[in-house]
């Protein structure tokens, strides 16, 4: 299992980041591909992720605990990939928000080099752009 985490001060309250994070309208403006959601069951919504390279289409489920902050997230009836959202409070009105990946199977990421690296370009951007949106409100 090959595992990646980015944490980042955001310059609004954990309450505002998170309901920017899990507004299911706002996903792909801050997490990186072409990202279709579709109400689902109790335990989640359907989430297809497109890669902004176009190489490939995951289905997946999307899960959020208000009371927790947090996300979850992974692909649809496979173990290989998962990951989740937890936004913190800190002092003086902003918080922080920590974004973490798991690659579980004999996936590219999962061996380093290059794609290893993509993943953790997008952790970054991912974050950037989170804190981008609670910032212009």
């Amino acid at each position: 299992m090959t595992e990646f985490e980015r944490e980042r001060a955001m310059p609004a309250p954990a309450e505002r980041v998170f309901a920017v994070a899990s507004d299911v309208h706002r996903l792909g403006e801050w997490l990186p591909g072409v990202i279709t959601v579709r109400p689902d069951e109790p335990e989640g919504l359907d989430v297809d992720v497109h890669d902004p390279a176009g190489e490939y289409e995951a289905p997946g489920v999307l899960g959020a605990s208000r009371e927790q902050m947090r996300l979850e997230w992974g692909r649809r009836g496979s173990p290989d990939y998962s990951g989740w959202l937890q936004v913190s409070s800190a002092e003086g009105g902003s918080s922080y928000a920590t974004l973490h990946l798991s690659f579980h199977g004999d996936q590219p990421a999962a061996h380093g080099g290059g794609a290893a690296q993509d993943v953790e370009n997008r952790l970054d951007e991912s974050l950037t752009r989170l804190a981008e949106l609670v910032s212009t409100g």
